[in-house]
């Protein structure tokens, strides 16, 4: 009733989400037949993964605030741009890790939540942010430099990914 109550939305719908809630392990549901009432209130309650999910927004939303002061200081809309991919591949392998974890390929529903929160909502938001950023110093951009500066960074980037993907697939073999 608290939830209703403060979503605003019909029994139906909220009892339909919260159960697509609960079955993909976001939230837990719990009766309570022992507070004495009836019909027995039912208690739901964040699982870690929503906690952790929950804390990363919070840190993303830092991030995304902090863009304009970043570009300002380096001038570099690229390499801003190549920390959002960061952040949005590990969204994604993130993603893969609950889906094999849970085994959920065939809820579509998970999925689909999973990577709206987890992916594409925060990469509009930072592209969003980046692009206004950029725009105000367009002006002091050198678009060759920016990119010669990027491919050395992504030949740095991935010689140490390589070497690091190397050595796990040694220790799972």
């Amino acid at each position: 009733m608290e939830l209703k109550q403060k979503t605003k939305v019909s029994s139906r719908t909220l009892a339909k989400n919260l159960n697509q809630w609960v079955k993909i392990q976001v939230i837990e549901r719990k009766v309570d037949v022992q507070s004495g009432k009836y019909p027995y209130p039912v208690l739901y309650k964040a699982t870690p993964e929503l906690t952790t999910y929950i804390n990363a927004c919070i840190v993303r939303e830092k991030i995304a605030n902090d863009l304009e002061p970043a570009i300002n200081e380096t001038k570099d809309p690229l390499c801003l741009l190549d920390t959002i991919h960061a952040f949005s591949q590990v969204g994604f392998l993130q993603l893969l890790t609950y889906i094999q974890k849970n085994n959920i390929q065939t809820h579509e529903f998970a999925i689909n939540i999973f990577a709206e929160f987890a992916i594409w909502r925060y990469y509009k938001q930072f592209i969003h942010k980046l692009i206004d950023a950029s725009r105000k110093i367009i002006n002091d951009l050198n678009i060759t430099q920016l990119l010669i500066e990027q491919a050395k960074r992504q030949i740095t980037i991935y010689e140490v990914a390589l070497k690091t993907y190397e050595k796990m697939e040694q220790k799972n073999a």
